[in-house]
């Protein structure tokens, strides 16, 4: 049975045994000394410490031979910690997460007890810490975000959990304890309720020094209490508003100049004059949502307010592949027709039927491999007849030489002409309807990061052919390299394009595969995902000059950690104007397979940097 607070620290020297026993003793941690390598192993194996501390002086036994010996005995080896002059490497026979080190000369007094408690912490939650113990990389689709937070607190955690579902997402903590949350321009408690709600996606914790004065005073049983109370009263309000994307108007009639507003709705109407939408409005406004929106409320039946829904004169629709968050395809009115995926008898739409986290678990446990089948052309003329009244269309798609989506929305577009223009005659435009369809030779995160931009240059004003031409040119200026855990999944899908190279890799190695000419192409390859990605990150530096402004998507199938961890080292390589994060949905995770992470790179020309830009 293990012993939930006991480190063995195992080192010959008795100097540096006293100096990392007081500072584990002063963290509430009960200690074990062993003086040599035989002594290690027996404790080790005898009192199953929670933790082992080994220096590579160690007489009569090296740690890595320690960290062998332990794992020979069959015990439930604990996590070791080896102490080096020099970076230790991993050796062929043992895996990473065996063992962690940390050079001497980079230990830091001030953060070891905040290291170590990482390291135990890691083990809590399901994470992986980096190379050198200041960072967890985590999933919350492993752990609650409330489960989460107890953890940090039960471990008395300082630092910085930022998080990747939402913009500039995240919590600052004080020995565990909530000091305050950002989210995007939003702080304090309402950032917290917003977090407090999140479900899935990855998480990042830093050990780092809180500089910011504390926003939040509360306990944690209090604070997530409220912030699910509140969710489940939003959702509610949410049913009953406009859109989101709704432009506010004040109706100053009546005795509105007579009447007595409360606090939140002054500053409701305030606000008014600083948001664009009801979303801006929300944000803007300095109290809780839940406050924000049932004063919104009020103010919109006593007629003050007035909600106009967004008119959009170029509307874009794409499909499933582009693996865009919900919220996304929400707040820029997106139109997102489904492809399916078939387990045997069993059809789910993507996205509809089946989300990512349903899709990988019944991926796994089903005995056949699924297919995956387009929309037909039936499909894309439902969504054109319900958008051409009040605008023109752009359909951006899947790659042809990957699907047929890009067909069937062409065949849509060429047998609904004559009914298109009557539909937009009845609704009374003189000028004749216009859609165009763009193959945009990538799928997932890639097809994402198109369809942002072409919703960004509709706002501007662009035509669709405007928009469809600079697509077309910004798609073959693309890199997209990715990571597949095992070839198996697109050998048995068909898609091995010109990958045909790496079947029958050998255990342990993971291909770089790169999408080239709208086909999968076969790159490079890299022993083990730690040395895979700096390996993708050298193949990105050949193509992508580090000074110039980029925009990146990073993507992940089933394995957040990991897309995370991507993440950090593009934007500590690249100048990166935006970083775009999506989940990999069934239908390129059909083929790709769980584990699959990309990334996506662009470098636009000067030009077009403000072109691309969110406004």
């Amino acid at each position: 049975m293990s012993h939930d607070n006991t480190i063995l620290v195992a080192d010959s020297s008795e100097d540096r045994r006293q100096k990392f026993g007081l500072a584990l003793y002063k963290g509430g941690y009960e200690v074990i000394n062993a003086v040599n390598g035989e002594e290690a192993l027996r404790f080790t194996a005898g009192l199953n410490p929670t933790l082992v501390i080994a220096h590579t002086g160690l007489e009569g036994m090296d740690p890595i031979d320690l960290c062998r010996g332990v794992k020979a005995t069959g015990v439930d080896a604990p996590p070791m910690l080896i102490l080096s002059e020099d970076a230790v490497a991993i050796p062929d026979d043992l895996e990473e997460g065996d063992f962690y080190s940390l050079r001497i000369a980079d230990l830091d007094s001030s953060v070891f007890l905040y290291q170590i408690r990482l390291l135990l912490l890691a083990r809590d939650v399901g994470g992986e810490l980096n190379e050198t113990i200041d960072r967890l990389f985590g999933d919350l689709t492993r752990i609650a975000i409330g489960d989460l937070l107890r953890v940090l607190l039960r471990f008395k955690i300082t630092g910085h959990v930022s998080l990747t579902i939402g913009p500039d997402t995240g919590l600052w903590f004080k020995d565990g304890e909530v000091v305050d949350a950002h989210w995007g321009e939003v702080v304090g408690r309402k950032a917290f309720n917003r977090i407090a709600g999140l479900r899935g996606g990855a998480f990042n914790l830093s050990l780092e020094e809180v500089s910011q004065v504390r926003s939040i005073d509360l306990d944690l049983a209090t604070l997530v209490t409220d912030a699910v109370d509140e969710k489940f009263q939003l959702d509610e309000i949410f049913r009953r508003l406009p859109s989101l994307n709704s432009r506010i108007e004040v109706k100053m009639a009546g005795d509105f100049f007579n009447t007595e507003f409360s606090d939140v709705e002054r500053a409701i109407l305030t606000g008014v004059q600083k948001a664009r939408n009801l979303a801006e409005l929300i944000d803007v406004v300095p109290f809780t949502d839940i406050v924000a929106l049932q004063a919104i409320e009020v103010l919109q039946e006593r007629k003050v307010l007035i909600f106009h829904e967004p008119e959009y004169r170029t509307h874009i629709v794409t499909d499933s592949t582009c693996d865009l968050y919900p919220s996304v395809v929400r707040q820029n009115a997106i139109s997102v027709v489904p492809l399916s995926v078939i387990f045997g008898k069993e059809v789910f739409k993507d996205g509809v039927d089946i989300i990512p986290d349903d899709f990988y678990k019944k991926l796994q446990t089903s005995e056949g491999f699924p297919s995956t089948s387009p929309p037909g052309k039936g499909e894309f003329l439902e969504v054109y007849r319900r958008l051409i009244g009040t605008g023109d269309i752009i359909s951006l798609h899947i790659s042809s030489a990957q699907s047929l989506t890009y067909n069937h929305a062409l065949e849509a577009m060429e047998e609904g002409e004559a009914e298109f223009r009557k539909i937009r005659e009845e609704a009374g435009f003189m000028r004749p309807p216009k859609l165009r369809a763009v193959d945009t030779r990538v799928n997932s995160v890639g097809l994402g990061m198109l369809v942002r931009f072409a919703t960004r240059m509709a706002r501007k004003g662009f035509s669709i052919d405007e928009i469809g031409d600079r697509l077309e040119s910004i798609s073959s200026r693309l890199h997209f390299l990715f990571l597949v855990d095992t070839m198996e999944y697109l050998k048995k899908g068909g898609r091995i394009g010109g990958a045909r190279a790496f079947i029958g890799t050998i255990l342990g190695i993971k291909p770089i595969l790169a999408m080239e000419n709208g086909e999968v192409q076969a790159k490079d390859k890299a022993r083990g995902g730690r040395k895979a990605q700096p390996k993708l990150i050298e193949l990105f530096k050949e193509r992508v000059s580090t000074e110039t402004p980029v925009f990146a998507a990073v993507g992940h199938a089933s394995a957040p950690i990991w897309a995370e961890r991507l993440g950090v080292l593009v934007n500590e390589t690249f100048t990166v104007e935006e970083l775009f994060e999506g989940e990999i949905g069934p239908i390129v995770g059909t083929h790709a397979g769980p584990g699959t992470v990309g990334c996506v790179l662009f470098a636009p020309e000067p030009d077009e940097l403000d072109l691309l830009r969110a406004e």
